[in-house]
């Protein structure tokens, strides 16, 4: 399938490459992960051929995993890469030049977990890395990530505002300097910044502002990327400039190409919200309150008769300790109220026992007498215990779509789709001065959702 003709944009930025609308957003994506890999080339062959990811996202198995689906699969994709977070091993790379007396120069060391670093130095190691990990010769595009850090250390450390951002400036245009040479050199095509603050108002001690880079950027100077959701418009907003100008309106007066990162997760007064709705990850099945009771049964029953037959690892843990889902599930149903969170928390604590332990447990046992019909008994139990948990926050999950849907309007008007991420997606595709909505789409049926937008 190829995307339709009212789904693509030519990014001239691009040199005239014809780049979907959706790309796919590599963040929280590992070359681990089967069902990551399986996304990101059922993406690439339903006519995604934008990719976004960075050289922090998993420590580099992001890129790993682009590199190596890109590979696998043949693809020609539009690759955007980002530099500048100093975090896990570029962080003990760091320490070790820093106390062999061979620092990476003018390193923000922002916390405890997190420096930042666009120096050419950094620069030209970090693309180094991302090309060997992505197996290209160079990337399409390059892009300063997140370079505010030093605006923001700057002013913890009480520096005068007009020195900071002289010093920044400084900082930016020697950086964009350097990628003009690896743009000449042939390792990347284009270049550009990725900032979460070209979206705040431009008094903000961590504001950047676009004007400023413009004069001395180069001609590869040809992207940026911004986060905008139907809560945080700022990119939209005449708020960039002393002259009321959107940073959306700056940029394309100059030229430039607009990504958009974190369509769906928006950050309130309350926190975060995601514009997406939310199902349950199982099927729900009948259920009455005898179900708690008989799954506790069973546990005991696995303690008593099956536990003993098992021989563990040295250091693993006791096989009575194995089946305990109900005391997981009355946590989760104490612990969460909405259904978002117990999706969250069933792919991280429960759905691992279900893939992977039942399946292994089955296979040691199966030939057991009466392990057969034991296991069936304690998947049916889990079931329905599942489907009493979840009720609570499977009935606050209309309401907060009904919200979801009120901010919608708000933001946008009434917008085409289906569902919430779908009319989200779609209104932030169709914002004049935008040319790619970035989807994080770690499952296929998010980037089936995704997809769906524009059929």
């Amino acid at each position: 399938m190829t995307l339709p003709e009212s789904a693509t944009r030519v990014v001239e930025a691009l040199d005239g490459r014809r780049v979907s609308r959706v790309g796919f957003g590599c963040y929280r994506v590992d070359d681990r992960t089967p069902a990551h890999r399986e996304a990101l080339a059922f993406a690439l062959r339903e006519g995604v051929n934008l990719i976004d990811t960075s050289t922090n996202y998993g420590d580099g198995a992001s890129e790993r995993l682009v590199g190596s689906v890109l590979k696998e699969t043949g693809a020609d994709a539009v690759v955007v890469t980002k530099a500048g977070y100093v975090q896990g091993l570029n962080r003990a790379e760091a320490i070790r030049r820093k106390q062999d007396g061979s620092p990476w120069p003018e390193m923000t060391e922002y916390s405890d977990d997190c420096w930042h670093c666009i120096s050419p130095e950094f620069l030209r190691d970090q693309l180094t890395a991302s090309l060997e990990r992505l197996q290209l010769p160079k990337v399409d595009v390059l892009l300063l990530h997140n370079p505010e850090y030093f605006l923001m250390e700057a002013e913890q450390q009480l520096m005068g505002l007009d020195a900071a951002r002289d010093v920044f400036y400084d900082r930016v245009k020697r950086a964009l300097a350097h990628l003009e040479t690896e743009r000449t050199a042939g390792r990347i095509a284009a270049y550009g910044i990725s900032s979460n603050t070209f979206v705040v108002p431009h008094p903000r001690p961590e504001a950047v502002d676009l004007t400023r880079i413009l004069p001395v950027a180069g001609p590869g100077f040809r992207v940026i990327q911004l986060p905008m959701n139907p809560l945080e418009l700022g990119a939209r907003e005449g708020i960039h400039t002393a002259e009321r100008r959107s940073v959306l309106d700056v940029a394309r007066d100059a030229g430039l190409s607009v990504l958009v990162n974190r369509p769906l997760n928006a950050f309130g007064p309350r926190g975060l919200v995601r514009f997406a709705e939310v199902s349950p990850p199982f099927e729900l099945v009948p259920a009455d309150g005898t179900a708690w009771r008989a799954l506790a049964e069973l546990e005991q029953e696995f303690r008593k008769r099956w536990a003993p037959r098992l021989r563990m690892e040295p250091g693993a843990p006791p096989p009575e300790q194995l089946i305990a889902f109900s005391p997981l599930f009355r946590e989760i149903e104490l612990q969460v109220s909405d259904l978002s969170a117990f999706a969250s928390a069933w792919e991280s604590h429960v759905a691992p026992r279900l893939d992977e332990l039942l399946p292994e447990l089955e296979r040691v046992l199966g030939n057991e007498t009466g392990y057969g019909d034991f296991a069936r008994r304690l998947r049916q139990r889990i079931a329905q215990v599942a489907s009493i948990a979840v009720r609570r926050p499977l009935a606050r999950e209309s309401e907060r779509k009904a919200l979801l849907l009120q901010q919608l309007r708000k933001a946008f008007g009434e917008t085409a789709g289906e569902t919430i991420s779908q009319r989200t997606i779609r209104a932030l595709a169709e914002t004049p001065g935008v040319d790619g909505v970035l989807v994080g789409m770690r499952r296929t049926r998010y980037v089936r959702d995704a997809l769906a937008t524009f059929s």
